[in-house]
């Protein structure tokens, strides 16, 4: 990690999420030779998310639950998230789409992706999530200033992913060094 408190991508690490990302984009049926977009490329981030992050006992009734994943807001996604994920195997549990409306139905998200549809809100967003344990993620530049956990913020044409790592301790998330390696590291 840099004095700043942002963790660099080592040249393996980058060269491994996206190995993986490659690997869920081909799964899904896309080519290598095609060209992965922007939002394809997001839900094979948020399926790996799931393969990095250990959630509190408690987020689970039983050991072979499902990964729930919920879309709060106007999907941009246009399938990519449920042909890359949806039904996947993750360890003993699926990994699940769900796609909701309202904040307070949250309450069975593993990980909640805030659309950009949401931007004005993501404080209020937050306030009625009620119960800890949730992995948020969003798109907006100030998602992770308002309280958010991991952003996607896109520089150069590269996706890059911003992780408040005192977000998620207070939400009881433990984030895999692995992942931490490929992220700028926010702490506020």
């Amino acid at each position: 990690m840099t004095r700043r408190g942002r963790a660099r991508p080592t040249a393996a690490g980058v060269r491994f999420i996206l190995a993986i990302a490659l690997v869920v984009f081909t799964a899904a049926g896309g080519s290598v030779g095609q060209a992965l977009d922007e939002y394809q490329m997001k839900a094979a981030f948020l399926y790996n998310f799931a393969k990095f992050v250990e959630w509190p006992a408690d987020s689970f009734k039983g050991s072979t639950d499902p990964i729930v994943s919920c879309v709060l807001g106007e999907s941009p996604f246009s399938g990519a998230l449920e042909r890359a994920a949806n039904g996947r195997a993750i360890g003993d549990r699926t990994f699940l789409i769900r796609h909701i409306l309202d904040p307070q139905e949250a309450g069975s998200c593993q990980i909640l992706f805030i659309s950009s549809t949401e931007r004005r809100r993501p404080r209020a967003i937050f306030k009625a999530i009620n119960r800890s344990g949730i992995l948020t993620v969003g798109e907006v530049d100030v998602f992770i200033s308002e309280g958010g956990i991991a952003n996607f913020k896109v520089d150069s044409g590269k996706i890059r992913i911003q992780i408040n790592v005192e977000a998620a301790e207070r939400q009881g998330l433990r984030i895999s060094p692995k992942l931490l390696s490929l992220a700028q590291i926010v702490r506020n």
